[in-house]
């Protein structure tokens, strides 16, 4: 007579499973505080970056490079104000847009005659959208050409929006990099890179090191060139992926697709408007789009198709 062998109990599996269920469950119940909270704790963690960013590299950075007095240190001044208002402006901007599908007119909202196939139906919304537009949980509705949710700016980013989410993380790009050279420079003068490894901090301290307080201080200056420069690449990141994206006329949900590829010129106009690369000056400058987002023109037999 064979004896099955019970398999051993793993209680902190099963708690860990339980766990996880419950995070869940209460997120889906609490979906609307949840995301509230998320949306709000990331812009203040970026905004608060920023003006952290921004008053040690003006009260302690640049004045050991250029004259706190002198004209060149005031210019700077200006160009951090500048960079400032255009991401914040920006982030504003892609929030407050409405990119949903029920944002169109509500004679769009419809597939025009012989364009119903192109459409295809939300089973959530219980509604036919137009081509390339998808159903974000985050924001319970349909995109018109969804690209991501975004924490940063608490809304999706689509048709109408990618303009400023691009200016924002642009400006992110530009205002981090400036700030890494002057980290950079700062960091060179005191020495602080042998420090800028937490081990290297201690085999130095080992080394009958008398003054800790300036090798704190090091360490401190070591540390934020550090964070300096992970913001700085993560914005590059994201600032190329989403230009490359644009060139191609693709989305993050669709990374691969080409249908809609009608060359370079016409994809970026489709994205930054008529004025095309003019929008990075300033968030409010008026660019029309060439169309609502609604219908999309493909390139058949390798013609390309003049939308604008």
């Amino acid at each position: 007579m064979k004896v099955k062998c019970r398999r051993p109990r793993r209680p902190v599996r099963r708690m860990v499973h339980r766990v996880c269920m419950t995070i869940r469950s209460c997120t889906k119940r609490h979906k609307r505080t949840f995301m509230a909270i998320l949306h709000s704790t990331s812009a203040l963690v970026l905004v608060g970056v920023i003006l952290f960013l921004i008053f040690y590299d003006m009260w302690y950075v640049l004045p050991t490079i250029f004259d706190p007095e002198g004209l060149v240190y005031g210019l700077h001044w200006l160009l951090v104000v500048f960079l400032v208002c255009n991401v914040l402006g920006n982030m504003w901007a892609a929030f407050h847009c409405d990119t949903s599908v029920a944002s169109l007119a509500i004679g769009r909202q419809k597939p025009a005659e012989g364009e119903a196939h192109l459409w295809h139906y939300c089973s959530t919304c219980q509604l036919q959208v137009p081509p390339r537009s998808w159903h974000c949980k985050a924001c319970n509705c349909c995109i018109l050409k969804r690209d991501h949710h975004c924490t940063f700016v608490a809304n999706c980013v689509g048709h109408k929006n990618q303009r400023h989410f691009l200016g924002f993380v642009f400006h992110l790009f530009l205002g981090s990099g400036l700030a890494l050279i002057y980290n950079g420079i700062y960091t060179w003068k005191y020495g602080s890179f042998l420090v800028a490894d937490p081990l290297l901090m201690v085999a130095s301290l080992a080394n009958n090191i008398t003054d800790y307080d300036a090798m704190s201080w090091k360490f401190v200056v070591a540390t934020i060139f550090k964070l300096n420069l992970f913001a700085f690449v993560v914005a590059l990141v994201m600032f190329s992926f989403q230009m490359i994206l644009a060139c191609r006329n693709s989305t993050c949900y669709k990374i691969f697709d080409r249908t809609y590829n009608l060359g370079w010129r016409q994809n970026l106009k489709v994205v930054l408007g008529n004025r095309l690369f003019w929008i990075f000056l300033w968030p409010t400058i008026k660019s029309p789009l060439p169309h609502d987002g609604s219908q999309w023109y493909i390139e058949p037999s390798g013609k390309k198709i003049n939308i604008i």
